[in-house]
């Protein structure tokens, strides 16, 4: 079974929002996207062809690791901290503190990655059959997991003060793996929702969380400096719902009243995932998402998708190796895109290649489970 990460949209993409028109057009100033075969349309990206060394790799292991494994309370445990009541709130209250006083941000220096060994781990899967390896380089804690042009949260900063994503690819390079890099912080912007909250029962009852934090907030704090909004993102309107904790679900396809978001902020996703392909060149990429990041409201996906399989065309010219992977996709995106479906497996046989991906347990370190 293929080992990488997903969460399932709860909308399919109706074939009518194939437009050209995007509510959120990215900016291509910094990153300007690869010309090449491919352009930023499905059309376009529907002459990509599955290569052939992915027809036959059966199985790739992915490091769902990062800062969110700290507290050893479960996947999604950065947004549900903010959930009063919630068991992975009770955890943080508990054992680090409160969210008004200490939030997510401050868990970051505590992911150390001090025991970390990527050669070993890499050469292990090797030996256990693996054909690829996915490394998370950022989840929807906004958190980046290398050395980051335009995300000051970053590892090398912060933390383990390490580039993770180079110290995997140079692993993957020399156990022959395929190396993939699995991003999923354009959710942040709703995801994080949660931080803007406050308690509505006992002692701290209307302090609001610290997710409306700015730089200016930092003064004479280990974090002086760094502003919390480039982490947090919740400088912007609530999304309909915020306060149902499910609603976030039904809002994954950027629908159903979720706040849109600014160019900048899809601009700035858009960028990252650029630089990440520029400097590591992997060969897979997978993203959270319902078809590509920001689809249908914003051009980014479609142009990250486009970069990434001319990129790989002009690095690659005799080994085209790039696989993008896409969820909840109609006939059209399946063309584009390799499908991934969640724990499960397709009710008929498809053409095309897939792949299915799970864990044992969840898909972030929970000591109530390991």
């Amino acid at each position: 079974m293929n080992y990488c990460k997903c969460l399932l949209a709860a909308l399919l993409i109706p074939a009518a929002a194939l437009s050209q028109n995007y509510e959120v057009p990215v900016s291509e100033a910094q990153e300007p996207m690869m010309k090449g075969k491919y352009d930023a349309t499905w059309e376009s990206l529907s002459q990509y062809e599955v290569p052939e060394w992915f027809r036959d790799a059966k199985f790739g292991i992915w490091a769902h690791w990062g800062p969110q494994c700290v507290e050893g309370s479960g996947d999604w445990m950065a947004r549900s901290m903010y959930i009063e009541g919630s068991n992975e709130y009770k955890h943080h209250v508990a054992n680090y503190g409160h969210p008004s006083e200490v939030g997510f941000k401050d868990i970051l220096p505590l992911f150390k990655a001090e025991k970390w060994d990527p050669d070993y781990l890499v050469g292990l899967y090797k030996k256990i059959g693996a054909k690829y390896f996915f490394a998370l380089g950022n989840h929807h804690d906004n958190f980046d997991l290398w050395d980051s042009q335009y995300q000051e949260w970053n590892s090398k900063a912060i933390g383990p003060k390490r580039d993770l994503l180079a110290e995997w690819a140079e692993a993957c390079r020399k156990h022959g793996l395929k190396f993939g890099v699995s991003l999923h912080a354009d959710h942040a912007w709703s995801w994080y929702e949660p931080s803007r909250r406050y308690d509505r029962n006992g002692d701290k009852a209307g302090v609001p969380y610290d997710g409306r934090m700015t730089k200016e907030d930092g003064k004479g704090k280990w974090w002086e400096g760094l502003d919390p909004q480039n982490l947090y993102a919740q400088n912007h309107p609530d999304s309909y719902g915020s306060w149902s904790d499910g609603m976030i679900h039904r809002q994954w396809a950027w629908g159903n009243g979720v706040a849109v978001p600014t160019v900048e902020y899809c601009t700035n996703f858009y960028n990252r995932t650029l630089d990440v392909i520029n400097r590591y060149n992997p060969d897979l990429l997978y993203f959270d998402v319902t078809g590509v990041p920001f689809y249908p409201i914003s051009d980014a996906g479609l142009k990250i998708a486009a970069h990434f399989y001319n990129h790989n065309s002009a690095t690659h010219p005799n080994d085209f190796s790039a696989v993008m992977f896409g969820k909840i996709l109609n006939d059209t995106q399946k063309e584009a895109l390799v499908w991934d479906v969640e724990r499960g497996a397709p009710n008929n046989i498809p053409e095309k290649p897939w792949q299915t991906c799970s864990c044992i347990g969840g898909w972030h370190y929970n000591t109530d489970i390991y």
